[in-house]
């Protein structure tokens, strides 16, 4: 088992990944085969289905791209039965204070580390891996995401719980906590965002960032933030790649009706 993500991390790389909302392998298949290192699937936002997500975990399969699982809950119950499909790794909304983070990193690897319940099925390649158990919980990855003014002020409580591994901030939702929504240049958000980052240095932990709309293709952008120490980069989905795309061929298709 290799974990792409977590090995560019522990490195001191950077990771650009992507997350999905359609629910359709095909699209997992692809956006995996064009190199992005971790692809996740959207569960919280989207109507996605546990068999929905193996799918795409099986379309991702013949790739060495890090599938991740962005789950509803930081329920246990919901993150072992994601594990034993085959992630490695999910991300969590709303994690606001340490003993949260405690029980979602905790949930993602075997005792004595964890509360982890052994049953890996497709994971364990249907038992055919057996180094599978030996190796899983260093592979794992459980990423908070930090979206939330509560989130802030725990900020180093949060980073300080073993097994929390990195974490994404959530721009949006982290704005309107903050009372500015969509105001990214607001100095309570950018002095949020510094306070993250400044706990994350403390603490080693590679940060991690979502990059929305055009921001996430523009070069300048992308460095701008790692320059600012992120290394965890979400950086688009399929949902928005086909609405910009669709967005960008009308307007050219409309200069030439006008």
């Amino acid at each position: 088992m290799h974990n792409r993500t977590k090995a560019l991390l522990d490195a001191g790389k950077v990771a650009f990944g992507v997350q999905l909302r359609f629910g359709t392998p095909a699209i997992a298949e692809l956006f995996a085969h064009a190199g992005f290192d971790f692809v996740m699937t959207d569960g919280e936002h989207a109507p996605q289905t546990p068999v929905g997500v193996q799918a795409q975990f099986q379309a991702m399969g013949c790739t060495d791209t890090t599938p991740i699982a962005r789950l509803t809950s930081n329920d246990p119950d919901l993150i072992r039965v994601y594990l034993d499909m085959g992630a490695l790794g999910v991300f969590v909304p709303f994690i606001t204070s340490a003993e949260q983070a405690r029980i979602g990193a905790q949930a993602l690897r075997y005792p004595p580390q964890g509360t982890r319940g052994y049953g890996p099925a497709r994971a364990s390649n249907y038992g055919l891996d057996e180094a599978y158990f030996k190796t899983a919980n260093e592979n794992m990855l459980y990423l908070p995401n930090i979206e939330d003014k509560e989130a802030i002020r725990n900020i180093d409580e949060i980073l300080a719980v073993e097994g929390v591994d990195s974490f994404i901030i959530g721009p949006v939702d982290l704005s309107i906590s903050l009372g500015n929504p969509m105001d990214f240049q607001h100095p309570k958000f950018r002095d949020a965002v510094n306070t993250v980052l400044k706990a994350a240095e403390a603490r080693n932990t590679p940060a991690g960032a979502g990059i929305y709309g055009a921001d996430a293709n523009d070069p300048d952008v992308l460095k701008r933030f790692v320059d600012q120490g992120f290394r965890l980069l979400l950086v688009g989905g399929d949902e928005w790649m086909l609405t910009s795309g669709c967005k960008t061929l009308m307007d050219s298709c409309s200069k030439i009706k006008d």
